[in-house]
């Protein structure tokens, strides 16, 4: 998939850090095999809570943790990483399991999302559900399906109605523009507008990436008319702001 041109969003390559947390090494070369050539990502590999810990631990930002459930060599826990971790990473549980009170638990400890080995494997899907997540917790890393707070329906809102402007997005969610961004600045520091141009750069980079892996000749060369300019110059201008924002 390399170009001799210039790719759309190579400055923002490997800004999104990913734990796979997996103890088979098929299950691990094929995790990074569908995930590799999404050169947003940055895959860290490793078999044991332990070393995830320590990833967790060093200071780098982590925005998605893939974790094999099972994996049990710190206090017997297989749900030790869901318990401490999964209120500012997004987890991505992967069980050989089939135990509807295990998937039940998962989702209750934070979970974002619980796949089972058995199924049939949907690259695609499975290349969107991390993407996804990954996004959310650029957006807003406390995000939670149960929370009812007014920040997590903005949140919300903002993913399922894909709104233009911050206006467009306020009257999504019946308030005003300044109610609006004085939610972003009080709830994370951040202004609206630049929470939602982000969402808009990273969602169409993986959309780019969507496209190029899995979508059919026409649509590849569709790719080819992509323009990124204004992306790449509203970053370059931004960088300071919203590199601290993903990072």
């Amino acid at each position: 998939m390399k170009s001799n041109i210039l790719r759309p969003y190579d400055y923002i390559d490997n800004t999104i850090n990913i734990i796979i947390l997996e103890d088979e090494p098929f299950q691990t070369e094929l995790i990074t095999e569908i995930l590799e050539p999404v050169q947003l990502f940055s895959l860290y590999t490793v078999t044991t809570n332990k070393e995830a810990v320590s990833l967790f631990r060093s200071g780098k930002r982590f925005h998605v943790c893939i974790l094999d459930l099972g994996i049990s060599d710190i206090d017997n826990d297989e749900f030790f990483i869901l318990r401490n971790y999964s209120n500012h990473c997004s987890v991505i549980v992967r069980t050989g399991s089939d135990s509807p009170k295990k998937g039940a638990t998962c989702i209750q400890l934070g979970a974002k999302t619980v796949i089972e080995k058995s199924t049939m494997f949907d690259t695609c899907k499975f290349c969107q559900i991390v993407s996804r997540n990954a996004l959310l917790n650029i957006v807003n890393f406390r995000y939670s399906e149960s929370s009812g707070d007014t920040l997590n329906l903005a949140t919300k809102v903002l993913f399922e109605k894909n709104p233009d402007s911050v206006t467009q997005w306020a009257d999504y969610m019946r308030i005003t523009d300044r109610q609006l961004r004085n939610l972003w600045r009080t709830g994370s520091g951040f202004g609206a507008k630049q929470i939602l141009s982000l969402y808009h750069l990273f969602k169409d980079a993986f959309n780019y990436y969507k496209i190029n892996m899995f979508g059919d000749l026409n649509e590849r060369e569709e790719l080819k008319k992509i323009s990124d300019k204004g992306s790449r110059s509203y970053f370059e201008n931004n960088r300071e702001i919203l590199t601290f924002l993903f990072s």
